[in-house]
C-alpha cells in the first residue's frame, strides 16, 4: 500500500479534532504565501539591483564627457545605492532561507530591520557626499557642460527609477528592508529629474551653475528622506528587544507545574 503523503504536518494521530486540523491548514496557507512573497521579492531586488549597477556605469560615462558633476555624483550615489540593494537582497535571501527550514514559524525580521537601518545610515552619507560635490561645483562651476547628452541620460534615468520604484512598492508596506531600498529608488528618481531641469536651465539660460543647485536640493531631499526609514528601524529593533527579553524571562522562570 502506497503512503499518503503529509503536507505541511509535523505528527498527529488519526483522531485530531477538526480545529486542529484547521489550524495546521491556517499554519500552512500561510507557509506558502509567505514562501512565494520572499521569492517574488529576491527575484525583484535582483532585478533592481542589475538596473542601477548598469545604469551607473551608463552614468559615470556620460558624466565624463559632458563634464557633469551632477551625473558623475550621481553616478556615486547609484553605486552606492547598488550596495545597499545588494545588502537588502542578501537579508531577503536570508529570510526566505530561515522560512524554508522552519515554515512554521512567524520570523521576527531582525536581519532585515537591521539591513533597513543600514540603508538608512547609507542615505545620510549620500546626500552629505552629494551635497559637498554640489558645493564644491558651485564654488568653480565648469567651463562647459554638454547639455545635450545630460538630458538623454537624465530621461533614461527617470524612467529606469520609476521602473525600479514600481518594482519594490508592493512589498515595501510590511518591509522596511523593501522600503528602504524604495527611498533609494525614489531618491534616485528626483535626481534624474533634477538633473533634467539643470540639463534644461544649462541650455536654454547657459547657466552652468544649475548643475551645483540641482545638486545640492538634491542632496537636501535625500536626507530628509532618510530620517523616517533610520526612526522606523530603530523602533522596530527596540521592540524586537522587548520581546526577546519577555521571551528570555517567561523561560527563565521555572515551571512548578507538574
Amino acid at each position: 500500500m502506497t503512503p499518503v503523503p503529509e503536507t505541511c504536518s509535523h505528527g498527529g494521530d488519526l483522531h485530531s479534532t477538526h480545529a486542529h486540523g484547521e489550524h495546521q491548514g491556517e499554519t500552512c496557507n500561510h507557509s506558502l504565501i509567505a514562501s512565494d512573497l520572499s521569492k517574488q521579492k529576491v527575484q525583484r531586488l535582483l532585478w533592481v539591483a542589475g538596473l542601477v549597477l548598469g545604469f551607473a556605469i551608463l552614468e559615470i560615462c556620460v558624466g565624463v564627457w559632458s563634464h557633469s558633476v551632477a551625473l558623475f555624483a550621481d553616478a556615486g550615489h547609484l553605486i552606492v545605492d547598488c550596495g545597499a540593494v545588494l545588502l537588502a537582497l542578501g537579508a531577503a535571501w536570508w529570510s526566505q532561507k530561515q522560512q524554508q527550514a522552519q515554515p512554521e514559524t512567524i520570523q521576527d525580521g531582525a536581519v532585515e530591520t537591521w539591513a533597513a537601518l543600514a540603508n538608512g545610515l547609507a542615505l545620510v552619507a549620500i546626500a552629505l557626499w552629494v551635497g559637498w560635490e554640489a558645493i564644491e561645483s558651485l564654488r568653480s562651476p565648469p567651463v562647459e557642460i554638454l547639455s545635450l547628452p545630460m538630458l538623454i541620460t537624465a530621461s533614461v534615468g527617470l524612467g529606469v527609477n520609476s521602473l525600479n520604484a514600481k518594482l519594490l512598492h508592493q512589498h515595501s508596506h510590511d518591509d522596511l528592508n523593501v522600503k528602504g531600498v524604495l527611498l533609494h529608488a525614489i531618491a534616485d528618481a528626483a535626481s534624474s529629474f533634477g538633473i533634467l531641469l539643470a540639463a534644461l536651465s544649462i541650455s536654454i539660460f547657459h547657466w552652468p551653475r544649475a548643475d551645483g543647485i540641482v545638486s545640492l536640493i538634491i542632496a537636501g531631499l535625500i536626507l530628509v528622506g532618510s530620517f523616517p526609514l533610520i526612526f522606523a528601524s530603530l523602533k522596530q529593533l527596540s521592540n524586537l528587544n522587548k520581546n526577546a527579553s519577555q521571551v528570555s524571562l517567561t523561560a527563565s522562570i521555572p515551571n512548578k507545574s507538574k
